[in-house]
């Protein structure tokens, strides 16, 4: 079976009849090192042969990248593949010679009466250079180009693989209220749960990428896929707990501001996960498969497209849904306070606006309590719209976002549509 994570190539294109993939001996010292070599004969047109094997390492004579340069495909980067580093058999014997060939797009150079052991050292060293060069500075782990090179070798040679997305949801109010100092440090943490949840699952294949900021992926057997996904829901509350102040912490939510006055109740970090695999369908290219996993985890979160209205004024009320109607979503307004928790319960809302103003926040407390159960069953979102000014006594109360009358619908549908695509 071909493994999950694909071999280091060092591809020699040459043309002489004995490349160094002849050489039993340095082949055989390269493969105990997880890298194998491989030589060509096609030295016109070299990107369909570096797209075909995606080497690591383009070990190139030196009349055959003179030949190339015009036409640039000897130093030929694709998006399908990780750069690789070109090295340059016989360049020239003298200090210029060498010069000029660095300076036009070779990263190293060596001779052909090198030694075997002198070759490996070379390859090997590149490649260690090469891995450090492709992992996130902050995490360690694999960084984009590296991730998706794996992508890459899966989609073309795996009949059996899975692709996890992860992102840390909340993270960019967290950001805010807490600075980049610890942001930093919950994307380490992050990282660690995620290395140290997968690690304890004792698979034979994986990889971990970083793929930038908060956002990570995990490639695995498709077996693997649901073990990993449950494991990583189940580890993630302990790191959380040191990365916030003891009041937020036990709170259990911090206040984010946004334009037109707008304030939101945003809850602890959390793992945002979706998944995806070769059984879905077939994919055309990396960045296809990790957009199918995010569609996917957007997908199981827009499924509660229900509105439900409490407005006082009936006429703004329609208007309220004659417009989230045209939206997409599934409006309805409510026959009144008195009713609200049945309907609710009833209807289902994904979202439920609430004008305030009769409530106050000393009713409005109560009311939050009994609809408490309702996000925990299917998500429930509270957002307030009123002239009641303390926004702070509104969300520490239990709404998930303030707006203050008045206030233009594009401002509220900007809100519902957040709160559609935000995890429950």
């Amino acid at each position: 079976m071909v493994g999950l994570i694909p071999q280091s190539i060092v591809l020699h294109v040459t043309k002489s009849e004995s490349g160094i993939a002849t050489n039993e001996e340095l082949v055989l010292e390269c493969a105990k090192e997880n890298f194998s070599i491989i030589t060509s004969s096609e030295t016109k047109n070299l990107r369909p042969i570096i797209r075909k094997h995606r080497p690591e390492i383009l070990l190139i004579d030196h009349d055959i990248f003179i030949e190339n340069l015009d036409e640039d495909t000897v130093t030929y980067r694709s998006k399908s593949c990780q750069p690789f580093k070109l090295v340059l058999m016989e360049p020239g014997k003298t200090k210029e010679e060498i010069f000029d060939c660095l300076r036009q797009g070779a990263d190293e150079t060596v001779s052909k009466d090198i030694s075997n052991e002198e070759m490996f050292l070379k390859f090997y060293s590149i490649l260690r250079r090469k891995s450090v060069l492709e992992q996130n500075q902050l995490t360690g782990l694999p960084a984009i180009n590296r991730t998706y090179s794996v992508l890459e070798h899966c989609r073309n040679n795996i009949n059996d693989w899975s692709v996890i997305h992860i992102d840390i949801l909340n993270f960019q109010s967290y950001s805010v209220m807490y600075g980049i100092a610890q942001a930093d440090k919950a994307i380490s943490e992050s990282s660690k749960v995620i290395n140290e949840t997968v690690k304890s699952l004792n698979l034979e294949e994986y990889l971990i990428g970083h793929l930038g900021r908060d956002n990570f992926l995990v490639i695995c057997r498709t077996d693997a896929s649901k073990a990993i996904i449950d494991s990583l829901r189940g580890h993630f509350t302990d790191a959380v707990k040191k990365l916030y102040k003891r009041d937020d912490y036990e709170n259990g939510y911090i206040i984010s501001s946004a334009p037109n006055m707008v304030r939101r109740r945003k809850g602890l970090l959390d793992l945002n996960i979706g998944s995806c695999s070769n059984i879905d369908r077939s994919f055309l290219s990396g960045t296809d498969i990790i957009e199918q996993a995010v569609k996917n985890k957007k997908n199981s979160e827009e499924k509660n497209k229900r509105v439900l209205i409490l407005e006082d004024d009936l006429d703004f009320a329609d208007l309220l849904e004659e417009t989230l109607v045209r939206e997409g979503n599934i409006a309805r307004v409510s026959s009144g306070l008195e009713n609200i928790v049945k309907e609710v319960e009833e209807f289902r809302p994904r979202t439920l606006i609430l004008e305030a103003s009769k409530l106050g926040p000393k009713s409005f407390t109560p009311l939050c309590q009994d609809l408490e159960r309702f996000k925990d069953e299917f998500g429930l979102k509270i957002l307030v719209a009123t002239n009641v000014p303390g926004y702070q006594n509104f969300l520490t109360g239990g709404a998930d976002v303030y707006i203050p009358k008045p206030y233009d619908l594009e401002t509220l549908l900007k809100e519902v549509r957040r709160l559609r695509y935000t995890s429950a």
